[in-house]
């Protein structure tokens, strides 16, 4: 059996890497993971690392990587970070397979493993007829404890070794979006408003407006600051201006005793002051009464007090769909699908009764599982020990034979470049 070689290119933090190149090299596959800063080298084995070389381009050293190693494919955590972007494109024209590592749709027992894209870009089926052809999975879902904090801890090794060989390893700290530092310093603030605040009256609002005849909850779920969904796959670009369409629209369309409940994403940093923006607003039209906005609230709690839900593209709101809550989209989401979520314009999903179908949930649960879902987790041992295993096996049958030519397609450097180099500040190398 010929070799598979496979190229990763980010992965998520902590331990997962290492175990999964174990893996498969333990099938006969060959791993190599390129190392663009200190947390990628200290995550990755000697004998996978490929050390980036700064005084070459990007797009001419990802291709000089894939010939002489004789890549096949090529695995990004996400796809819509600059060189991650750059490295599918590359890897599409050269007929290579392409795998996307994210975070799972069905959380917090999956994880998504897809070809070509995710999210906005996924390719999966929007069409009700396939979906609905989708075969039921012969394994049941294992589950798992969930903590946040291993992803917490994974993330804060992980730029601790950035930082601390940063002489060596030069990284951009800001190619995440807002810098670590910032970053760090709007977390700390977060928490501390936290420690200090109860949202106490404001969920007695809402529990006391649930009280009354006929009356209905809606859940708005703001996206982290600077997400690829709203920067990619929405027609917003920030949350404010999400907050000011939707506070504007249930202002002119919801019924008189409708209620509206904004949730803070759990990992709002405070960079867009959302809460100031939307008691502006709230002031503004007149919605005293008739809306609040949550900091620090779990969404579990405010998802079992709502009758309907709307987001850009949140993993809550597909959770609001299984549930069996009407969920309006306004960003490219993958489960925005006819017979699951509301198709009509946001200023009729407020008088909307309309609800998912029981049978369509179903047969998406079912799709999800059989084309990009796998059982278990990145950050714990016990979710890695499920998930190892048969991410291993998929990317091994997903790997196919592919013939990489040794000189890239005119004009294919220039186009390529201009967004990382763009975006970093640097000067591409000739």
């Amino acid at each position: 059996m010929a070799t598979k070689r496979i190229l990763f290119i980010g992965a998520p933090f902590g331990q997962f890497f290492r175990e999964l190149a174990e893996s498969l090299e333990n099938q006969g596959a060959e791993v190599y993971r390129i190392v663009l800063e200190g947390g990628d080298w200290a995550e990755t084995p000697a004998r996978n690392r490929i050390m980036l070389k700064r005084s070459m381009s990007w797009a001419r050293f990802l291709r000089e990587v894939i010939r002489s190693r004789g890549i096949q494919t090529v695995v990004t955590y996400n796809d819509t970070l600059p060189r991650n972007r750059i490295a599918l494109a590359i890897a599409k024209r050269l007929g290579l397979t392409r795998l996307v590592l994210e975070n799972g749709y069905l959380r917090p027992h999956h994880v998504t493993l897809a070809q070509n894209g995710v999210n906005g870009n996924s390719e999966l089926s929007c069409d009700p007829a396939v979906i609905s052809e989708a075969p039921k999975p012969q394994s049941e879902c294992r589950e798992f404890p969930v903590y946040m904090r291993p992803h917490v801890v994974n993330t804060m090794r992980h730029f601790f070794w950035s930082m601390l060989l940063k002489p060596i390893l030069p990284y951009n700290s800001r190619y995440y979006g807002d810098s670590v530092e910032r970053q760090g310093i709007g977390y700390f603030g977060e928490y501390s408003w936290r420690l200090w605040h109860d949202e106490s009256a404001a969920l007695a609002a809402v529990d006391a407006h649930k009280q009354k005849p006929g009356s209905r909850i809606y859940l708005v779920l703001m996206q982290k600051p600077g997400d690829g969904q709203i920067r990619y796959h929405s027609p917003f670009g920030t949350n404010r201006r999400f907050l000011e369409e939707v506070l504007t629209s249930f202002a002119r369309h919801a019924p008189d005793d409708a209620f509206l409940v904004v949730k803070q994403h759990p990992l709002d940093y405070g960079i867009e002051r959302l809460q100031k923006t939307f008691e502006a607003l709230a002031e503004k039209l007149d919605l005293k009464g008739r809306a609040v906005y949550m900091r620090k609230a779990g969404i579990a709690g405010l998802m079992e007090r709502t009758d309907c839900m709307v987001t850009i593209n949140s993993t809550g709101g597909l959770q609001g769909v299984m549930s069996g809550v009407p969920v309006k989209c306004l960003g490219k989401a993958v489960y925005d699908v006819a017979g699951l979520t509301f198709q009509g314009g946001l200023e009729e999903f407020w008088s909307s009764a309309e609800k998912p179908d029981p049978a369509m949930i179903r047969a998406y649960r079912n799709f999800l599982l059989m084309t990009c879902q796998l059982n278990g987790g990145f950050h714990t041992r016990e979710a890695r020990a499920i998930l190892i295993p048969a991410m291993s096996q998929r990317i091994l049958e997903l790997t196919t034979p592919s013939l990489v030519e040794k000189r890239a397609p005119v004009g294919m450097q220039v186009e390529d470049n201009a967004e990382i180099f763009a975006h970093e500040g640097l000067v591409p190398a000739e």
